[in-house]
């Protein structure tokens, strides 16, 4: 669906330490295995990366997607809260948070993600992006 590792990748950690980099190991294959469709191994490397580091908002994107993809939506939801909780303005976390909410049957604060991550992909110049969120919310709104 998504290239999710160059989506979600922008704040990987540069390897310092033993613990940058075992982060980094399990943040790699995290995405590998999420791009594989294995999503509860995606899962379970991004929570041992966020026991190393906690603060990631992209790795609490990835895992929401990994939760999103099985369908697991209230836990998607939390990880894309926390993720916007950490950084406010990250795009992807409002745009999946957005077909989340859709998905929980709230079509007032889908439509409210994807608008907020429309503007952010055109503020980033992401215009592939920008248009599947206006897309989304024209499809929610005639649902």
């Amino acid at each position: 669906m998504f290239n999710t590792r160059q989506i979600l990748t922008s704040e990987v950690p540069n390897p310092q330490n033993k613990n940058t980099k075992d982060a980094t190991t399990y943040l790699d294959r995290g995405f590998e295995r999420l791009e594989k469709g294995d999503y509860q191994g995606a899962i379970e490397d991004f929570n041992q990366f966020l026991k190393i580091k906690p603060n990631n908002a992209y790795v609490y994107v990835g895992r929401g997607l990994a939760r999103f993809s099985l369908e697991q939506y209230q836990a998607a939801k939390t990880d894309f809260d926390k993720a916007l909780e950490i950084t406010p303005d990250v795009a992807y976390a409002h745009f999946f948070r957005g077909l989340t909410n859709y998905m929980l049957k709230d079509k007032e604060g889908a439509i409210a993600d994807l608008e907020i991550a429309a503007e952010l992909f055109k503020k980033e110049g992401n215009q592939e992006f920008a248009k599947k969120a206006n897309s989304a919310i024209q499809k929610i709104q005639e649902s």
